[in-house]
């Protein structure tokens, strides 16, 4: 539970430290024309795996999931994602992201939901950073780092999301 803790108070700080950078940036350099540019919806394919050091051991899987996101301004978006994960796991998540843009193209995100492993249900609080490398006007691609927080216990999922911008 401790290590739970500190990476929530890690994540808050971060996301405290990368909005006032924005903000701070924003009143001194004024907006740039590219800077506002953004898609208002975005869909995305994430392949990547998924770590998780128990009591009992530590497991490993392969995880695929799409993702989609709404953006309500240039600094907020709202969404939902569905994973799974087999391997080790054979689960699923779901989840409604808070999308935060802080700073070009940082994605940070803060996300409640859902895990079904095993026939039961759990609450599941997702917290991750991403960073998109456009490769073109509409395609991105972003490696990404996430920490699932499920019943006292985190699981690292990592793993690059190939995104679409409309």
């Amino acid at each position: 539970m401790r290590t739970a803790m500190r990476v929530t108070a890690f994540a808050a700080l971060m996301l405290i430290i990368a909005v006032h950078h924005f903000f701070a940036a924003e009143e001194a350099h004024g907006a740039h024309d590219e800077s506002g540019h953004y898609h208002l919806n975005s869909v995305g394919l994430f392949l990547g795996g998924t770590y998780e050091d128990t009591h009992h051991g530590s497991e490993s899987g392969f995880a695929i999931g799409f993702s989609y996101e709404r953006r309500l301004s240039a600094l907020l978006g709202v969404g939902g994602f569905y994973e799974y994960v087999g391997g080790d796991f054979d689960k699923w998540s779901i989840g409604v992201p808070l999308f935060v843009h802080p700073y070009h193209a940082w994605r940070l995100q803060l996300a409640p939901g859902l895990e079904h492993r095993e026939g039961e249900d759990e609450f599941l609080f997702r917290i991750g950073v991403a960073y998109d490398f456009m490769i073109s006007k509409q395609w991105a691609i972003a490696p990404e780092v996430n920490v699932d927080f499920v019943d006292g216990e985190e699981a690292f999922v990592f793993g690059l999301t190939l995104g679409f911008g409309f």
